[in-house]
Parts: structure tokens; C-alpha cells; sequence
């Protein structure tokens, strides 16, 4: 089961929540907020927000969501009425403010898999 990669920053972290307030409009803020830091593999969302804070300014770093682990957090606090593929259909349908690559990255690749001209 194939899992969407996202960059690590808190536009994209923000945009995820937006979609799971939008879809899951019963589950408190602070409760998605504990199931995001899970689906990245965090103890809570206190553990995670600091890292994001701190690897955003710095570094690019591109996660995989997890649909199972943010549906485990929030069975744990007791939503029990959630659809596994449902959930993983709208993380999939995100449009994240921040791709996981960027227009260097991208023409770095490029240049790289471009084969010498002929006449060169």
C-alpha cells in the first residue's frame, strides 16, 4: 500500500488538518492535531511540533503520511467510526501548498537523465 510523500513543513501540516476538519468536521482540533503528530510517527503533537519547526527552517524533509497510524490515534481517543480507505482517498486528494521537490531539484534531475547532443 503506497502512502503519499510530504514535505515536512507547517503549510503542508496546516493544509492536511484543513482537509481532515473539512471531512471529519466531528473530531475536536486538538484531537487531529494528536492523530497528525502519530501518522508521522510522533508521540504526540507537542514531540512533533518543535522538530517541524526546526527541520522546515533548515532542511527539506519529505515524510510519508500514515493513514493506519493518524486512524489508530484517533480510535485511541475515541473516534471509532472512520472508514480506513476513506481516509486514505482524502489524504491522497491534498494539494499541499509545498511539493516535495522544487524547481531546482527538478532541473537537477533533468539535466542529469539528458543525454549528450550528438554533435557535442
Amino acid at each position: 500500500m503506497l502512502n503519499a510523500s510530504v514535505r515536512f513543513s507547517p503549510s503542508n501540516i496546516a493544509a492536511l488538518k484543513k482537509a481532515l476538519r473539512s471531512g471529519y468536521p466531528h473530531i475536536r482540533s486538538s484531537h487531529l492535531d494528536e492523530a497528525i503528530a502519530a501518522s508521522f510517527g510522533f508521540n504526540s503533537y507537542a514531540a512533533m511540533r518543535p522538530v517541524l519547526l526546526d527541520v522546515s527552517t533548515y532542511a527539506r524533509l519529505v515524510v510519508n503520511t500514515n493513514h493506519l497510524l493518524l486512524l489508530l490515534r484517533l480510535e485511541e481517543l475515541g473516534y471509532r467510526d472512520i472508514a480506513p480507505e476513506e481516509l486514505r482517498r482524502l489524504i491522497w486528494r491534498i494539494e499541499f501548498p509545498q511539493a516535495w521537490h522544487d524547481g531546482e531539484i527538478e532541473k537537477a534531475i533533468q539535466e542529469r537523465r539528458r543525454p549528450p547532443a550528438a554533435n557535442a
